[in-house]
């Protein structure tokens, strides 16, 4: 599992959600930084920042289309599938609405959980080592 204290240190330089499950997944697979790519994924943080789809969520589909862009949609469907079965009960549903439930505080302590989480089922779809 990724070390969340990776998580926590991206997530000092004020990067998002979306924005450190692509630049991790740049890192991991040995591809050359991508400024844009990653400042681009912050159109997705804090659920479209309207309280929607999960920025994690979103963001590991756009992982996932980067490495795999032939077999994006059979292993989003399976990234969504899983996503929903692990955390849609506990959290009353995928959005950033949903996990936050109006409690800031739920960024630190959810959050990092999913995160790592969902990279890591993004790294088995992808058939990538872990780091």
């Amino acid at each position: 599992m990724v070390e969340l204290s990776r998580i926590a240190a991206l997530k000092q330089q004020d990067y998002c959600c979306s924005q450190i499950i692509i630049k991790m997944g740049l890192e991991d697979g040995e591809r050359e930084d991508n400024p844009e790519l990653v400042h681009a994924a912050a159109g997705l943080c804090d659920g479209l920042h309207a309280g929607m789809v999960c920025g994690i969520l979103s963001g590991a589909a756009l992982l996932i289309a980067l490495y795999e862009p032939e077999r994006r949609k059979l292993l989003v469907n399976e990234l969504v599938e899983w996503f929903r079965e692990e955390f849609e009960a506990e959290h009353g549903g995928i959005t950033c609405d949903d996990i936050l439930q109006d409690d800031e505080l739920n960024r630190m302590l959810k959050c990092p959980r999913i995160l790592a989480a969902t990279y890591d089922k993004v790294l088995e779809l992808l058939e990538l080592d872990e780091p």
